[in-house]
């Protein structure tokens, strides 16, 4: 996710929505820590609450009120979590809301989307967006094959059923024919890794209705969707558990998983055989303090802005390539953009896959281009911004882009001349 070629960025400090590399150069900050910042660098409420918590302690190794208090603010935002417990990460989250649905059901399968991104735990690492290390047979035909990234074990993928994204018809016939053995689905809302391709309208909803009706339990990965309002609030889909990292540890490592009380209930330590679940930094007070200082200043208006911000950056990039004659689009939802060369946006991971396959020297290129101009941007596309973040920065990195698709375009006549649509007066024809 980091390393790129010639050689990485090694960055010494934020500051406001800027970053500084080790050879004192300033860029825009238009990753957000892969989306994981919400405030910027050093915002003062989120510096002060951490100093201030600094000094009355960091881990003190049992319960303290400040989880409630993040607690509350985080159902203030999502309020289906009606009980929530704490871990460091999003892996840890969802590995630990998959633990929770299969101790609640009784059940061992998992349905999960092909080429989404649920972090680095074992099930999570089948059939995620990579070069697989080896393949499995599918469970059933019409389903993708299984495939594991290496150093999973083989018997991972047993318990692992991919499905591809904003495919109704495919979930509906796995989990008719599957749906006794299934324990959970679980589905980001807006597919990250796999190119920010947003569920198609009503598909999570389908899930929802499905997972009803064979006894699963729908886990709604939203550790980067949180941004956007939460996206189930949003969009007024109930989920039997969710899964929040990122953002909500204002720049501090934090994980949070919950749902349903009576789901969430079997951790309940005053009843015989509860789930264990111990972690000696989860909850942390550090993090919980920085998160609800966050967590105090993303509101209504805040989420608003991001989702602005979002909005205008997915417009002015489909107007950038078109104003070049480059084919390319820009695909998202809300504060989480993704800009793919080709003229049709990816549905799926695997139409991801399909744009991308070939193209890693030219999106290299534009990458490299972006940090000259003083952007940073993903070496995969993603795009996010801080509320900080002011709309004329984001125009500037629109026209930063206009800038390094006309200098592209003798490279692309080249080596991808597909992806010319015309030649707009102006362009520059000097040789590659």
């Amino acid at each position: 996710m980091t390393w790129f070629a010639p050689y990485p960025l090694f960055l010494v400090r934020g500051e406001g929505t800027r970053v500084q590399d080790a050879d004192g150069r300033w860029y825009e900050d238009m990753i957000a820590n892969y989306g994981a910042l919400a405030h910027g660098h050093n915002h003062p409420a989120l510096v002060g609450a951490v100093t201030g918590q600094m000094a009355r302690g960091t881990a003190l190794g049992s319960p303290v009120p400040l989880q409630y208090e993040h607690a509350e603010r985080l159902r203030a935002l999502n309020p289906s979590l009606e009980r929530v417990r704490y871990c460091n990460s999003g892996t840890e989250a969802t590995m630990w809301a998959v633990r929770t649905a299969r101790a609640y059901t009784g059940r061992d399968l998992i349905v999960k989307i092909d080429g989404g991104y649920h972090g680095t735990h074992e099930w999570g690492q089948v059939n995620a967006f990579f070069a697989p290390h080896r393949t499995v047979p599918p469970h059933l035909p019409g389903v993708p094959e299984g495939r594991l990234a290496s150093g999973v074990a083989l018997s991972a993928a047993a318990d692992v059923v991919a499905i591809p994204y904003n495919d109704v018809p495919t979930a509906t016939a796995v989990l008719r024919q599957l749906g006794e053995q299934v324990a959970a689905v679980v589905v980001e809302p807006v597919l990250g890794v796999g190119g920010g391709v947003p569920s198609a309208p009503g598909y999570i909803a389908a899930l929802q209705r499905l997972t009803r009706e064979t006894g699963a339990l729908l886990v709604l990965d939203e550790c980067a969707t949180l941004r956007l309002g939460p996206w189930q609030v949003k969009h007024g889909v109930v989920p039997d558990l969710t899964t929040h990292s990122k953002i909500i540890g204002g720049g501090l490592p934090l994980g949070a998983f919950g749902g349903r009380e009576d789901v969430m209930a079997l951790f309940d330590p005053s009843e015989p055989h509860p789930i264990y679940h111990a972690s000696a930094f989860g909850g942390n007070c550090l993090s919980l303090a920085a998160g609800t200082a966050a967590l105090d200043h993303f509101g209504a208006a805040e989420i608003a802005h991001l989702n602005f911000l979002g909005d205008r950056l997915r417009r002015g990039l489909n107007t950038a390539a078109a104003s070049v004659g480059v084919a390319g689009r820009s695909v998202g939802e809300g504060g989480l953009s993704y800009f793919h060369f080709g003229n049709t946006p990816p549905r799926d991971a695997a139409d991801t896959a399909r744009l991308r396959a070939g193209r890693e020297g030219l999106r290299s290129l534009l990458h490299l281009s972006l940090l000259n101009a003083g952007f940073l941007t993903a070496p995969h596309g993603l795009l996010c911004q801080h509320v900080p973040t002011a709309p004329a920065s984001v125009d500037a990195l629109v026209d930063a882009y206009v800038n390094a698709l006309d200098d592209l375009r003798p490279y692309i006549a080249v080596h991808h001349p597909e992806l010319l649509e015309a030649d707009p007066v102006g362009t520059r024809q000097d040789a590659p």
